[in-house]
């Protein structure tokens, strides 16, 4: 535990959101590198005998390879960023997405009262993962692994300020 000596606060956890969060975007990669192998097939061996067909259908499949091959990277990176941290006085919560978005969410516990953990559904409750709720809906913290031992850990932090 790290503590802050000026102002008094310890930092209780640091989280990663849960790994679910990659799946959409594993998915959506192996798709569009699937079309672009098929288009880079179609160039070589099907309009071999049109070569305009087979230059154009070569430079858009060799375009989608590389656009995919960025946007994932740029993802994975944008996602392996985002942190929730849990100190002794307030939950915060870090999201980037490189240059086009950052987000910062901070809930302090001093004007929170409750703390609600929910899963919904049966994948939420297969992966054990689930979304933290502070004061009926007025903050929402979602893709949060364990989110029942994370909401007990934060209701110690509550009561002992």
């Amino acid at each position: 535990m790290q503590k802050n000596t000026f102002t008094g606060e310890k930092i209780s956890a640091v989280l990663n959101e849960h790994w679910v969060k990659y799946v959409f975007p594993s998915v959506m990669y192996a798709l569009l590198l699937l079309i672009s192998s098929l288009l880079l097939f179609l160039s070589v061996y099907v309009v071999h005998p049109y070569t305009w067909l087979s230059h154009l259908t070569f430079i858009s499949g060799l375009v989608l390879f590389l656009i995919t091959h960025h946007w994932f990277f740029m993802v994975l990176l944008s996602e392996c960023l985002d942190r929730i941290i849990i100190t002794n006085r307030r939950l915060i919560r870090l999201q980037y997405r490189m240059i086009l978005h950052e987000d910062v969410l901070e809930v302090s516990f001093q004007f929170m009262k409750t703390v609600d953990a929910q899963k919904e559904g049966p994948l939420q409750n297969i992966f054990n993962f689930g979304s933290l709720v502070f004061e009926n809906n007025k903050a929402r913290v979602s893709l949060v692994p364990h989110p029942n031992r994370v909401a007990e850990r934060i209701e110690r932090a509550m009561e002992a300020r």
